[in-house]
């Protein structure tokens, strides 16, 4: 599964969906894998990432870097560092849907987040903004070679 998640509401917190509609308009989602915008749906994910045998998620995360620059992280990286802002005090950030699909034994056995520096989510209204857009491709590129080599694998 491809996994988009974040607010197209609120600049580069947009990315993850916008990158998985990319692809999908492209076509270069392979075969046999489901393209999803999780959007801001917290903890209504729970039951897509339980039922996903491998995820990949796309998201604009704040790693302190570079606005645009991409980082990938794997498995147990992801809860250390993935840090994502709740847009309200009743929503769940990502990392808690990975917690609960761990605690329930239903995790997926491989997890990849494909994740760009932000540059502004405080734009509301906003798209996303010319640096972090231009991180897309190259994202896509690197998810992709994610899902091949997973494929590989069988």
């Amino acid at each position: 599964m491809v996994l988009g998640v974040g607010n197209v509401l609120w600049a580069d917190e947009g990315f993850g969906p916008r990158t998985v509609a990319r692809m999908t308009e492209e076509g270069s989602v392979p075969d046999g894998v489901e393209a999803i915008d999780g959007g801001t749906q917290g903890i209504y994910l729970l039951p897509l990432v339980q039922g996903a045998r491998r995820l990949l998620v796309f998201d604009a995360v704040d790693f302190g870097r570079e606005p645009g620059q991409i980082v990938v992280l794997r498995d147990g990286e992801i809860p250390v560092f993935f840090g994502q802002r709740p847009l309200s005090l009743h929503q769940t950030a990502f990392t808690d849907v990975l917690a609960a699909a761990e605690l329930t034994g239903k995790m997926p056995e491989k997890v990849t987040l494909v994740g760009v520096q932000l540059e502004n989510i405080d734009d509301w209204g906003g798209g996303l903004t010319p640096t972090v857009a231009g991180a897309m491709g190259e994202a896509i590129r690197i998810g992709l070679g994610e899902l091949a080599a997973w494929a590989a694998e069988g």
